[in-house]
């Protein structure tokens, strides 16, 4: 019979990787240093560690006890060369992502440096404690020789000299002046020293430039700067102790000296790593608010500083028209020139994430001009760079903040110039604001409803108001506009616009909308059942994200199915904003998708209306192309008409009004509050009115109050 063959190709071929990854282990182990083990030994057991890495490499997060405990394996199996962390990190840097790419999850890169750094945390553990059970023979070892040196001096020279030659650890042993006079060859490999050449120099002329001296103490342990013979600087772990003779005076100093030069350039490099963008070299975010506490920190308190949080303009039509990678060499394009305008300047650049930047300017005489800064910046950026033949150029949207040094804080700083960033953002392109209290405050505040909304709905807080819509000939009920209302525990009670304003700002405008929706609608028939006459179609103004829902025809018919509420009872309008052929966004933007939703629901049975309308051509084209049947005046239309004492801008609107109402389309006069207003409507053309004249936004008694008057 032929052998069973369980394991899968992929397994195989993994298994295969996994092999010539540990047979590369070996082979850069064997070239540096002398194996420990015979080569068939060391090959098993590299074999087995590298599968440990792999596993430990494979999971949903990195094991880093698994690598540790490799670390510590590599120690226990006598793997102690000088270079065998830096080979090692060599092979496993290079091999690992072949081997363990396509079985892990998330950045590849920085798993395997993790991996890596607790594999060295685990190996400079293990070496640290055979180091210091290597000191405590090397001691007892001294200990013995010196204190039976009348005895047996032979054979205690020949036991302190095995222990003293064959030690992985470099030792010195000098006289109390410092003069150094037995250093074993461990030490000399370490600072690069011929054998004996030790000899002529003291411990401090062995401290790197600047280092201070030690004071020999018993069992004291330091990492510690040392000079090598070539000038450069080896990292070590120092311990010295005095041996004492027998009237315990010191007699001789004994100092270890464990190497871990490779261990303190990985620490870096990691912490290089933790504080940079990887794809500029740029400081991160992490860095600079930990920069900017320091340059608060150290700065009078009078001095202004300033920060900038810039946003490229229209970088994903480069992303996505001509690639990733031309937008990833396009931001170390910019990180270099923006690092060109400050190169005069206390200032740092750092990148905040996809193509956002920061400039924090350190206090100086006079105050930078942001407004100068900013050109600038986009003088510097427009000026096209050509990658693979094509120039490309981009310009950036600044948000500033500047502030007196005195109470500010990092993370406030931080947020005042994001903040004012987001509120300019979509606005414009190349454009700058500066942080502003007042403004922030009414944003910040906006902020809190929005964030607080979801609790609302959940808690009850939320409710639906009600007014009357009616004709301005005769004052006759023709619809009923439904509105959220929101009784805040501090604020009072928020109006519709503003519940929905804070809606908009999160995901919470689907729920709560829907929510408005079918409570309208569960109105609705209530006052039918109740009054036993006719209920005008209630009216439901819809948000821009929900004009623009895809799944807003379905949610509808959910509502109208769940209710009973016949399609004709209910209308609902969206904003004029939502509409492509006013926004002139392109075919399959947003306002697409709300011009589709007014057909279907106007195809259903739904009566389809607009607000916010203010006429204009796109304005107009609406009542051509879709299934409009009520258009609401924009409250600034309104407001000038009214306030219009030259009749211009009021014949401007009849002219408007009366094209509307010529399509066949009802007129909405809003907001009517007074008599005056109500008067002068009639004569532009609106034919329906929505106001306090004729009812304010309340509870639903109200409306069916005035519903059995009819």
């Amino acid at each position: 019979m032929g052998q069973n063959h369980t394991e899968k190709p992929g397994a195989q071929a993994h298994s295969l990787a996994s092999a010539a990854l540990a047979q590369e282990w070996v082979r850069a182990l064997a070239t540096s240093s002398c194996l420990p083990m015979s080569l068939a030994q060391t090959r098993d057991h590299l074999r087995d560690l590298t599968e440990r890495l792999v596993a430990a490499l494979s999971g949903p997060s990195v094991d880093t006890q698994a690598a540790s405990t490799v670390g510590a394996r590599l120690v226990e199996g006598g793997f102690t060369g000088a270079q065998t962390l830096s080979r090692t990190f060599e092979v496993l840097g290079a091999g690992l992502p072949a081997v363990a790419g396509p079985r892990t999850a998330g950045p590849l890169c920085g798993r395997i440096i993790e991996l890596l750094g607790a594999l060295a945390a685990g190996y400079t553990w293990a070496l640290r404690n055979r180091v210091v059970d290597q000191q405590e023979e090397v001691k007892r070892a001294l200990s013995q020789a010196w204190q039976a040196l009348e005895r047996d001096l032979r054979a205690s020279q020949a036991r302190f000299r095995e222990v003293f030659d064959l030690s992985p650890v470099g030792i010195a042993i000098s006289e109390p002046n410092g003069r150094i006079v037995q250093a074993n060859q461990a030490l000399e490999d370490t600072l690069g020293y011929s054998p004996g050449e030790l000899l002529r120099h003291t411990l401090s002329e062995l401290f790197a430039p600047g280092v201070q001296s030690i004071t020999p103490e018993r069992r004291r342990r330091v990492r510690f700067p040392l000079r090598r013979a070539d000038g450069e600087t080896a990292w070590v772990y120092l311990a010295s102790s005095a041996l004492l003779d027998a009237e315990q005076a010191p007699r001789h100093i004994l100092t270890t000296v464990e190497d871990i030069t490779d261990l303190c350039l990985l620490e870096r490099r990691l912490h290089h790593q933790t504080l940079h963008d990887p794809q500029t070299g740029l400081p991160n975010r992490r860095y600079l608010r930990t920069h900017l506490e320091k340059v608060l920190a150290r700065s009078a308190p009078s001095a202004v500083v300033t920060l900038m949080h810039l946003d490229l303009d229209g970088f994903s039509a480069i992303n996505d028209g001509l690639g990733h990678d031309t937008g990833d060499r396009l931001l170390s394009v910019v990180a270099r020139r923006l690092e060109g305008v400050v190169v005069d300047q206390r200032a740092m650049v750092a990148r905040l994430g996809d193509d956002e930047y920061a400039i924090l300017v350190e206090p100086e005489a006079p105050v930078p001009d942001v407004g100068a800064f900013a050109e600038a910046i986009n003088t510097e950026l427009a000026e096209p760079c050509y990658i693979d033949g094509v120039g490309v150029a981009v310009t950036a949207s600044i948000g500033a903040a500047q502030r007196r040094v005195a109470g500010t804080k990092a993370e406030e700083l931080m947020r005042a110039a994001s903040a004012t960033l987001l509120r300019m953002r979509g606005r414009s392109t190349r454009q700058w604001e500066l942080f502003h209290p007042d403004i922030d405050a009414v944003h910040v505040e906006e902020l809190r409803l929005a964030a607080a909304m979801p609790g609302a709905l959940e808690t009850g807080e939320l409710a639906v108001t009600y007014q009357p819509v009616v004709m301005l000939d005769g004052g006759r009920l023709v619809g009923i506009e439904a509105a959220l209302s929101w009784r805040h525990p501090q604020l009072g009670m928020l109006s519709g616009e503003q519940c929905m304003r804070a809606a908009e700002r999160t995901g919470v405008v689907h729920e709560a909308g829907q929510w408005l929706l079918r409570t309208a609608a569960e109105q609705a028939v209530s006052w039918r059942r109740r009054t036993g006459g006719g209920v005008p179609p209630v009216v439901v103004n819809l948000s821009l994200s929900q004009a623009r829902d895809r799944d807003l025809v379905a949610r509808v018919r959910a509502v109208l199915d769940e209710t009973g509420l016949r399609p004709a009872g209910l209308e609902l309008r969206a904003p004029v904003a939502a509409i492509r052929t006013v926004t002139g966004e392109p075919a399959g933007a947003g306002g697409g998708q709300a011009e589709d939703n007014l057909r279907k629901l106007a195809a259903l049975g739904v009566r389809a209306g607009l607000y916010d309308f203010g006429g204009g051509i796109g304005g107009l084209r609406c009542l051509v192309d879709l299934p409009v049947r009520t258009v609401r005046i924009a409250q600034p239309v309104s407001e000038q008409v009214a306030a219009d004492p030259s009749r211009i801008l009021s014949q401007a609107a009849q002219a408007l009004v009366h094209i509307v109402r010529g399509a066949g389309v009802d007129v909405v006069a809003f907001p009517v509050d007074s008599a005056e207003q109500a008067a002068c409507w009639p004569w532009i053309g609106a034919n329906w009115a929505l106001g306090a004249l004729f009812g304010e936004p309340g509870p639903p008694a109200g409306i069916e109050a005035r519903l059995r008057r009819r």
